[in-house]
């Protein structure tokens, strides 16, 4: 959101670009014509970046309509780049974009269920032509076919409009849906709802609507759902609203954890926001930028310290300040939660947030109950001051311009840099991978299913004792199987959290060796009536226990009395049980 270049500093081995607010992707784009690339950095210890893809052209927003098969927009010419197996092959569709400063193609969301309905939907800026005369801004719904976009109908339209500004900046569009399978749209103000033009979404009129400042919530066709919370207003516009009073914002996320909607905002000279949002928040521009009691004073507010009580609050709405600040504007972008399996328990769950003015990609550690940040030092007040304060948020440089960051269907997040004109993924070093099949080889089956082994979650799979002909054979054992991310690594792990309803039974995880064509034991012990972890290294060989070709693996699990027991019927119930795989 900064529109030229003020001074360069150095933050530890980090340089910091810092500059005067204006656009978002304006500041982007002339920033993009001098980036340097230079290898991306994470500090997280244990992760890296690979590289997924380059050769794009000012991307923007990304989606993933099948395994490994990406689209994505860019944003002056208007294209949608159809990408397979980290390769572009083509384009799925061409459309025509006004791409002056910060209108063009903006955003694209695959519909949950694209896989059954191929909908695709693209927010851009209309044009006759490439960089011809504004027309819209609009999202629309495509159908594709495996190879192209077809046009399918028109969802949602912020039109031009002689009685307010019409940009070129604040134009938002990212897309995103929800849990709740509504379709998510954000929109800056396009400089609209000034004082002397006052509107209700900028907070300086309670009678007209700007028509945009705010983030949408639609059903997947356009209409409007009837749990809106301003689904009772007589303005269409604001029906459509789910929060409001956003000056700009290119960043939105749900938590797959709480469901709740986390969205950035982008101040003018002072506050880029992280936001927590409710139905019907108020998020306060333009009579406010970061927390309220700060009293930010700025040229839109008439250097003016409001407060929440001075914002015009439709009925159900609520004034939220934000989870966190920036005091000196970084261009905060996309952010999403680190939601998979892929990452380690100690990361999983927690934020990713991009910007385009640092090139840093920054990290949060949810709190408890996922409504906060842990924060402590001199970021307990929720603000980064300044540089140094910034960069205690960060976890990574030379990023280039973060537009854009996902969860994809591997598990992995992925970024996509405006400037560079590459996506890349953050991967662990020592891959985990989830048990795709379950299997009661001996035994009873009692309760649970797959995923109950997953995660250490207390959901757990359990099975009793059964019947057994021989003393070798126990009466109770599972397999396991899962595919690796690759055939050939120095090291593999399987992790195994279990416990038993009695005492005297033996535990003895074997894994498979398609070397010989059988189980090998690797670890035996006494089994316990709480909750136990067992994690079995294997460094030598490691790859005797992954199929080439497929990089299946296959592990049993079996328990056996070896003294008397407190329950005939005895059980084990498996809490976790996967396998990591290095992979650097």
């Amino acid at each position: 959101m900064l529109s030229r270049l003020k001074h360069e500093r150095m933050i530890g081995m980090v340089k910091i670009r810092s500059r005067i607010s204006r656009g978002l992707l304006t500041a982007a784009l002339a920033g993009a014509v001098c980036f340097q690339g230079h290898a991306q950095t994470i500090t997280l210890p244990g992760y890296f970046v690979e590289l997924v893809v380059g050769g794009l052209t000012f991307p923007t927003q990304h989606c993933f309509v099948g395994p490994g098969e990406i689209l994505v927009g860019e944003k002056n010419s208007g294209i949608v780049k159809r990408i397979v197996n980290g390769a572009i092959v083509g384009n799925a569709l061409d459309l025509a974009v006004a791409n002056n400063s910060e209108r063009g193609l903006l955003g694209i969301v695959a519909h949950p269920n694209v896989s059954t309905n191929g909908y695709v939907y693209i927010f851009y800026s209309k044009a006759d032509v490439d960089g011809g005369t504004w027309i819209d801004n609009r999202v629309e719904r495509f159908t594709y076919n495996g190879q192209t976009l077809a046009f399918d109908s028109l969802i949602f339209s912020i039109p031009f409009d002689a009685s307010q500004q019409n940009g070129p900046y604040h134009d938002g569009g990212m897309l995103a849906f929800g849990p709740d399978g509504k379709l998510y749209v954000t929109s800056g103000d396009l400089n609209r709802g000034r004082f002397g033009n006052p509107r209700i979404e900028q907070n300086t009129g309670s009678s007209s609507s700007a028509g945009t400042g705010a983030i949408y919530r639609l059903n997947d066709d356009g209409s409007v759902p009837a749990d809106n919370p301003f689904a009772w207003h007589g303005d269409p516009r604001v029906q459509k609203i789910c929060v409001y009073g956003v000056r700009n914002s290119y960043g939105i996320a749900f938590d797959s954890i709480t469901s709740s909607l986390w969205f950035t905002e982008n101040g003018p000279d002072k506050f880029d926001e992280i936001n927590l949002a409710t139905l019907g928040m108020n998020s306060g521009w333009l009579k406010i930028m970061g927390p309220d009691d700060r009293e930010a004073t700025y040229a839109e507010n008439n250097f003016t310290a409001y407060d929440a009580e001075d914002l015009i609050m439709l009925q159900g709405a609520v004034y939220r300040d934000p989870k966190f600040s920036y005091y000196h504007p970084n261009g905060i972008t996309d952010l999403a939660f680190a939601n998979s399996i892929k990452y380690d328990p100690t990361v999983r769950g927690n934020l990713f947030v991009g910007d385009v003015n640092s090139s840093w990609l920054y990290y949060f550690v949810m709190n408890q109950s996922r409504d906060e940040f842990v924060l402590s030092g001199a970021l307990a007040d929720k603000v980064a001051d300044d540089l140094n304060e910034r960069a205690l948020t960060a976890v990574g440089s030379d990023w280039g311009m973060i537009v854009d960051i996902g969860m994809g269907p591997d598990g992995y997040l992925y970024t996509v840099s405006f400037s560079s004109g590459k996506i890349h993924r953050i991967r662990p070093a020592l891959d985990e991978t989830a048990p795709t099949t379950i299997m009661l080889v001996r035994g009873n089956f009692v309760s649970g299913s797959l995923p109950d082994v997953h995660f250490s979650d207390d959901l757990r799979y359990v099975g009793s004792r059964g019947i057994t002909f021989s003393t070798q054979d126990p009466p109770l054992q599972i397999q396991f199987e899962a595919n690796a991310v690759t055939a050939t690594t120095n090291e593999l792990q399987f992790h195994l959290e279990a416990s038993v309803s009695s005492v005297n039974l033996q535990q003895t995880i074997e894994l498979f060796n398609w070397s010989t064509g059988l189980y090998e034991t690797v670890d035996v012990r006494s089994a316990t009536v709480s909750d136990a972890t067992v994690d079995v290294a294997v460094t030598a060989n490691a790859a005797r226990f992954i199929r080439a070709g497929d990089a299946l693996m296959r592990a049993k699990v079996s328990y056996k009395a070896v003294g008397p027991v407190s329950v005939g019927q005895w059980q084990a119930r498996i809490d976790r049980a996967t396998w990591h795989v290095r992979v650097q």
